[in-house]
């Protein structure tokens, strides 16, 4: 009750803001047209009256108007970058720096099938330099499976790599497997979702980072129950079923509240409960990928989903909506920063979004390494050009960093999830740094 007051209260007060404010330069406006008809009229009147008026005017008509409309695009430009910076200011800022280190555990899976490797005999350092363009935004996202609770942090149940490419007008999202075994910064070589339990999101991002060559600009973190009420204060979001997707999640606990296992097959809007349940599902395959990969693309499918639903929003629809949700997100990213990356995203013009996934085709095998079900990269190198290619492309302003040792033989080329072949850059320069 208390929240819809005060959200009561900040609309209130916003709109009072915004009526001051146009009242006040309707007045001007008024005040102004009405001396330039005063004027106009005396010009009418007498050749000499023209003469001594146009002395004591001090600027031309036109740049008067021209002068008004400029002081009117001024205040409402200011008007709005307050409103979007009294926003911001709901979401959770931390930089992380107090994040607990936990003691290292490993998952003990099903491996039955599975080759047995020795995590002796694997080498996953890339050895290379953090790759950066002045173009490229590369922004961490992650989902947490639970809460820090006790002393026990979840681990991550979704691991994307979101990208503003701005020489190429692209918004990119890449999905990184949950299983797919890494080294993991001062721990033993785990599942890339234990870097997160271990350390928090300071070594999640350097897992990544070193992993893979890339600089990230920043990370955001969301718990399930923030997703959930997210994709509800959109209104849901429209996913297509298939028959056994729907029979599936009416039958178990991925769908957590009873009450909403009634999905069908085929198209539908799906509230935050169900989006978050079908975006959870392993065990039943979608029409071209099983297992986590069939986890992983369902999840960029509820992701552009939700960017569909954020496209047919009015803009006085989204300002409610976002008020709502952003305490749901907690970033290392500082305000100022934000507000350019919005900038940025709005110059854009692109209603698309490109979407990919770590490991790629042909460059990981489904292997067992200490008791655990992981995807073994059979080339490191493979991966890494991958995702270089599809998040910078072959920009020219872009440094690359060296290649590492890999694991196994390396494959000829690698696929993204298109099945087109990598390739990769090798020009340099620095990353202009936000």
């Amino acid at each position: 009750m208390r929240d819809n007051e005060n959200n009561s209260d900040f609309n209130t007060s916003e709109d009072d803001m915004l009526n001051d404010i146009t009242s006040s330069l309707a007045d001007q406006i008024n005040q102004e047209i009405d001396a330039m008809i005063s004027i106009s009229d005396e010009e009418d009147e007498s050749p000499d009256d023209y003469v001594e008026t146009k002395k004591k005017s001090r600027f031309p008509r036109w740049l008067k108007i021209l002068s008004i409309v400029f002081s009117v695009v001024m205040v409402v430009s200011i008007g709005g970058m307050y409103a979007v910076s009294h926003y911001l200011d709901r979401i959770n800022y931390t930089d992380w720096s107090n994040t607990e280190k936990l003691s290292e555990e490993f998952d003990q899976d099903d491996i039955d099938g599975l080759d047995v490797v020795d995590p002796n005999s694997i080498s996953l350092i890339s050895g290379g330099s953090l790759r950066t363009d002045q173009d490229v935004i590369n922004i961490l996202l992650v989902g947490e499976e639970a809460m820090f609770d006790g002393g026990s942090r979840g681990r991550t149940d979704s691991m994307m790599i979101a990208t503003i490419n701005v020489k190429q007008k692209a918004l990119k999202l890449t999905s990184i497997m949950r299983d797919l075994y890494v080294a993991i910064p001062g721990y033993s070589d785990n599942k890339l979702n234990a870097a997160y339990h271990n350390g928090g999101m300071p070594l999640l991002k350097q897992t990544i980072e070193e992993n893979f060559d890339i600089e990230l600009d920043g990370s955001v973190l969301v718990n399930f129950a923030g997703f959930e009420e997210i994709i509800n204060r959109l209104g849901g979001v429209e996913i297509t079923l298939t028959a056994n997707e729907a029979a599936y999640l009416n039958r178990t606990n991925y769908i957590s509240n009873p009450i909403y296992r009634n999905v069908r097959a085929g198209t539908q809007t799906l509230n935050g409960n169900q989006a978050l349940g079908y975006s959870r599902v392993r065990y039943v395959r979608t029409e071209t990928e099983s297992d986590d990969f069939g986890r992983t693309s369902r999840q960029r499918t509820v992701l552009n989903a939700i960017f569909d639903k954020y496209k047919s929003k009015s803009l006085p629809e989204l300002v409610t909506i976002l008020y709502d949700i952003l305490p749901l997100v907690t970033t290392d990213i500082n305000k100022s920063t934000i507000m350019d990356y919005l900038t940025t995203v709005v110059t854009l013009g692109t209603t698309e979004l490109e979407t990919m996934r770590i490991p790629v085709d042909n460059a990981f095998s489904n292997s067992s390494v200490r008791g655990m079900s992981v995807l073994l990269p059979n080339s490191l190198q493979d991966n890494i050009d991958a995702l270089h290619t599809f998040i910078f492309g072959s920009e020219e302003n872009a440094t690359l960093g060296t290649e590492g040792e890999s694991t196994g033989e390396a494959n000829q080329g690698s696929s993204n999830t298109n099945g087109t072949t990598s390739s990769v850059g090798t020009t340099n320069s620095t990353r202009m740094q936000p």
